[in-house]
């Protein structure tokens, strides 16, 4: 072999690797500029300039001095041009040499020319740097979809909890596909400019000094952005999106992706995607109607649907690899339940008609207890950060005002006075001035400065709002961001478990510089029955039972002490009756759970819901495994190697379900969810009555045929099925003869499998064969 042969063979393996031997801007051959009048065998560019040198040899030539000649190629080229070439490469079209001169380092033996990818990895460590902010498990989540869009992934999304980073990891997934050279541009679409900017903010803070970010104005600017955040809506109107071609972004990235990108929003996703961009969704809360279904919308035909990595609430307020400022804050429950009746609201199958609800609990006395509880809660006088969730604009100022009159009541001030109007602030998206307010409300006050303004607000009857406690329709469950917000007020029934978490979220996050630790949750609507659904968010495990045995525990220690709650054990005393304008409103339940008592709750049970535990974890950790296998390589029977170093194979498995005879398809099945026990069991079953039988596989696929036919019509009679058109389906009489030799032998055969899938004896073969 000669070296234009080796070239040859190098050319090949460059283009097996990925690189584009016809584009220019990347890589050339025979190149001598400003090489001093030598010629390098094929360079490496990159923004114009050589970054790296690739000298051909023929087998059985010195490489070692192959990278000494590249050196000098380096050298030269340096001195003309003030650039350094930092790799070195020598080959003879099966051994690869490199050479660090970045690092100093050694000539090394690689056992492939790296991708382009990993070409970009090497040139763009900016990725590496915020790799290094991001926690662990924000990382796998990089790692997750960087590997979705290696392996040509071009729909996936990320489920994490509200407080756990979903921000910073999209900063983190776009430098890292910036580094490898798999994104030009980035769009952040968002569907209220509240989040636009509080997300180019964050971005600007993580990217600022790599990433040219801003949030889109309509302008000409907006087209050259590397990061470019704004509204769905304002691109949707007046089909602002085609004003860019369709490949203009190479990403784009739908924050809150369970809502507001399907119907009317949709042409702005296609139109991007047509042009071959990647859609990557971030939410806590996906989405399962029939028509808004966020594992369907995000799923490319034929893959595993779900989000490409998950990261739950009980995740985030447990990892141990997190520091404790970093978990998320603990929750206390403060359950009320009132008599306010929800009867004739329309129910629209996932939550109540908005403008219903809002008229059925706007009630005067309601509004008035949800305050008074509110106040005797905190045990002050004065209020602290709060969210306050209304059903209504009307109830929104109803309850605004309800709080504003409390507290005058609890400072021994006229029921009119008007200070704590200035932070006791309603919103709604139909003010002026909403969106100042609620980036004000996100501003961190500690308990000092907080007294400092409700002070101020006594003095001066000229101040602007400055919201402590913000009520709010529809603009506070999503995005906002305010880590220190102590008390979360659930004045809203809801049905939706999307909407639940969505609320709960904004109160999840620690605030180190306020000190907050923990948050309540002032439940007046009884929405805090969801929790069991919305904790535990792993697939196929339910805390249901778990929490049963909670509420039996609570109920026996109520009647051990013969009382009706105390403390944070709860309470349930007799009924407060409230009643203004002849409408009664009363508390008919009230108790108050900690996070200290369902600790305490979870250890009674725990020795005995232990090892079903463990062992409900280990299969939910395999079937995430199979998931995972299937995500990347498709329905394929996953490598044994691979299950064993995760700590599965067959043996373990068998043990774990307390299946003896099962197979490693079998547990995969049953993990999966394709398939239960007790049908693969009559399923072995059945093939080995086959095998004794002695029966093709042709005869057994008409037998099991047969048996479908039979369950559907179970009192049908052979000289029907002569007639019937399953036969004729089925190849007719002339088919049936050959393979069984009649319609009586395949009937009979078909009774026995019968019997055997019910779980029957069989009886002798005389009984049942008339060939036998």
């Amino acid at each position: 072999m000669n070296e234009d042969e080796a070239e040859i063979l190098i050319e090949e393996h460059l283009r097996q690797r990925g690189w584009n031997l016809t584009d220019f801007d990347v890589t050339r051959k025979r190149w001598r500029d400003h090489l001093d009048g030598e010629e390098a065998d094929r360079v490496f560019m990159r923004d114009g300039q050589v970054v790296a040198i690739l000298e051909a040899k023929k087998p059985g030539r010195d490489l070692w001095a192959a990278l000494d000649q590249a050196k000098g190629y380096a050298r030269a080229y340096r001195r003309n041009t003030g650039h350094d070439v930092p790799l070195l490469f020598a080959s003879d079209g099966q051994v690869f040499l490199r050479q660090n001169l970045r690092a100093n380092t050694l000539p090394e033996k690689i056992t492939a020319f790296p991708t382009p990818a990993e070409f970009g990895e090497f040139f763009q460590p900016q990725a590496t740097e915020l790799n290094g902010t991001l926690r662990d498990y924000q990382r796998v989540a990089v790692s997750q979809v960087l590997g979705g869009v290696q392996a040509g992934r071009r729909r996936m999304y990320l489920q994490m909890a509200t407080g756990t980073g979903k921000t910073i990891t999209a900063a983190g997934v776009i430098a890292k596909l910036w580094s490898v050279r798999l994104l030009r541009r980035a769009l952040f679409l968002v569907d209220r400019d509240a989040l636009a900017m509080q997300t180019v903010r964050k971005f600007k803070t993580h990217l600022g000094d790599n990433f040219d970010i801003d949030r889109a104005t309509g302008g000409p600017e907006d087209r050259h952005r590397d990061i470019l955040v704004t509204t769905v809506q304002h691109l949707a109107v007046r089909e602002k999106y085609r004003s860019y071609p369709p490949d203009h972004f190479s990403l784009v990235v739908l924050d809150e992706c369970h809502r507001s990108y399907f119907g009317d929003w949709y042409g702005v996703l296609d139109h991007f995607a047509q042009g071959g961009a990647i859609l990557l969704g971030l939410t806590a809360t996906p989405a399962d109607k029939e028509t808004v279904n966020t594992d369907r919308f995000f799923t490319d035909p034929g893959q595993y649907r779900g989000p490409i990595y998950r990261y739950t609430i009980r995740e985030g307020e447990t990892n141990p690899e997190v520091p404790e400022w970093e978990r998320l804050a603990a929750c206390i429950h403060h359950k009320f339940h009132t008599n306010v009746d929800l009867e004739g609201v329309h129910d629209m199958g996932f939550d109540y008609e908005p403008e219903q609800l809002g008229r059925a609990v706007d009630v005067p006395q309601r509004n008035e207890l949800i305050a008074e509880k509110y106040f005797e809660i905190l045990g002050t006088r004065q209020p602290v950060k709060t969210i306050v969730f209304a059903a209504s604009i009307a109830h929104a100022k109803n309850l605004r005002y309800a709080l504003i009159e409390r507290y005058n009541q609890l400072n021994n001030l006229p029921r009119n006075d008007a200070a704590a109007e200035r932070f006791i602030v309603a919103v709604h998206n139909e003010m002026p001035g909403a969106r100042e307010l609620i980036e004000e409300f996100q501003r961190i006050t500690g308990p000092a400065e907080r007294q400092a303004i409700i002070d101020q607000a006594h003095k001066d009857p000229n101040m602007a709002p400055w919201p402590i406690v913000l009520v709010g329709v529809g603009m506070l469950d999503t995005g906002i961001d305010a880590p220190d917000v102590e008390v979360l007020l659930m004045a809203r029934p809801t049905k939706s478990k999307v909407l639940y978490v969505q609320m709960k979220g904004r109160g999840t996050r620690k605030c180190r510089e306020t000190g907050k630790e923990i948050y309540k949750l002032v439940d007046f609507v009884d929405i805090t029955r969801l929790e069991p659904a919305i904790t535990n968010d792993t697939p196929g495990v339910v805390d249901e039972p778990v929490e049963q045995e909670e509420e039996e525990i609570i109920a026996r220690e109520r009647e051990r002490r013969g009382e009706e709650g105390e403390g944070e054990r709860g309470e349930r005393g007799s009924e407060q009756e409230m009643v203004i304008a002849d409408v009664p409103v009363h508390l008919v339940f009230s108790e108050t759970i900690s996070p200290a008592i369902l600790e305490e709750l979870r250890r009674q049970v725990e020795a005995q819901l232990k090892g079903g535990m463990e062992r409900e974890g280990l299969r939910q950790r395999f079937a995430q495994t199979i998931l995972c296998w299937r995500y990347f390589k498709g329905p394929t029977l996953p490598d044994h190697a691979f299950l064993a170093t995760l700590g599965f194979d067959v043996s373990s498995l068998r043990d774990l379900y307390g299946e003896p005879e099962a197979t490693l398809e079998d547990f995969i099945a049953v993990a999966t969810g394709e398939a239960d026990f007790d049908t693969l069991r009559q399923r072995r079953a059945f093939e080995k009555w086959a095998k004794d039988k002695s029966l093709t596989r042709e005869q057994r696929e008409m037998v099991l045929m047969v048996c479908d036919f039979k369950r559907a019509n179970p009192d049908i009679r052979p000289e029907q099925i002569l007639r019937s058109q399953w036969l004729d389906q089925a190849g007719g009489i002339v088919r049936i003869k050959a393979l069984f030799g009649g319609l009586d032998r395949l009937m009979a055969l078909a009774d026995q499998a019968l019997t055997l899938s019910a779980g029957e004896p069989l009886n002798s073969e005389a009984d049942h064969d008339p060939n036998a």
